[in-house]
């Protein structure tokens, strides 16, 4: 069952309309690394690459987005849910992978690089966070709801956010390590679906994804992934992914069954 639209949308949701922007996303990013001869495994190793890899292709990227959103005039269902409609302990999930990501970002050992390349790392996950998820959680949501019931949209907007991270097979990454990143950005995918629908917007999952995101690349820059802080991310990721799992299986039970997830104490009117 389809999702009719808010009235305020100026063009339809379409599947094909938000691939579109969703390609032309990737698109912009695959040239300006091209340009930028950009080597996906050192992107944190200094200010400069972290410039040059994320920080000007994700900000040029944004742009995009922005205008594209607008011009469709999606910004309200990409950014927020209708309705509240999963119960809080599904919060949980991301929370913990927010956790997660924050103690990996606070184990790293600050004082082995410099000042500005922390600032160019944070300011480039700050961009990914806000660009990945309106175009994945946000845009391709919209499109997706336009064809089909919440199962086909957190599939397909899971299997998007994976199939984006294939480009880095074609800048330095092992096709290999490339295929394990798109199934953990699947699964990933996954909790920030689960935030979407259980605070009713994409915010959260935008700040987690950029923490998670910070985390790994700054305890890669200061070869901190041993330490203690990004031990403990690594265990409290997973847990949070396992309990998306488990959220899903929730929501996807009542959504068949016709019923809100909801309490009536937390629902709010579409």
């Amino acid at each position: 069952m389809t999702t009719p639209p808010p009235s305020d949308v100026r063009v339809k949701p379409t599947v094909g309309i938000a691939l579109a922007v969703f390609l032309g996303y990737a698109a912009i990013m695959f040239v300006m690394w091209t340009v930028n001869d950009v080597d996906y495994g050192s992107v944190q190793d200094s200010t400069e690459q972290a410039v040059d890899g994320i920080v000007v292709p994700v900000a040029v990227g944004s742009v995009f987005l922005i205008i594209a959103t607008t011009a469709l005039g999606w910004w309200r269902p990409a950014i927020s849910e209708g309705r509240r409609n999963a119960p809080r302990w599904m919060l949980l999930a991301p929370v913990l992978f927010g956790l997660g990501g924050l103690a990996t970002v606070l184990g790293s050992d600050f004082g082995a690089i410099a000042t500005n390349q922390i600032v160019a790392i944070i300011a480039g996950v700050a961009l990914v966070g806000f660009a990945e998820e309106l175009v994945c959680r946000g845009v391709l949501v919209v499109g997706a709801r336009g064809r089909g019931g919440e199962i086909f949209v957190w599939f397909f907007t899971c299997l998007m956010f994976g199939f984006l991270h294939a480009i880095n097979a074609f800048f330095g990454q092992s096709v290999a390590q490339t295929g394990l990143q798109i199934v953990m950005a699947f699964l990933f995918g996954s909790i920030f679906y689960v935030s979407r629908r259980v605070t009713g917007t994409i915010v959260l999952g935008m700040m987690i994804h950029a923490l998670w995101d910070a985390g790994s690349l700054l305890s890669d820059a200061t070869d901190s992934a041993d330490a203690v802080g990004p031990s403990i991310g690594g265990v409290l990721g997973p847990i949070g992914m396992i309990l998306a799992v488990a959220a899903l299986f929730t929501i996807f039970k009542y959504e068949r069954d016709g019923t809100r997830v909801l309490k009536a104490n937390t629902s709010q009117t579409e």
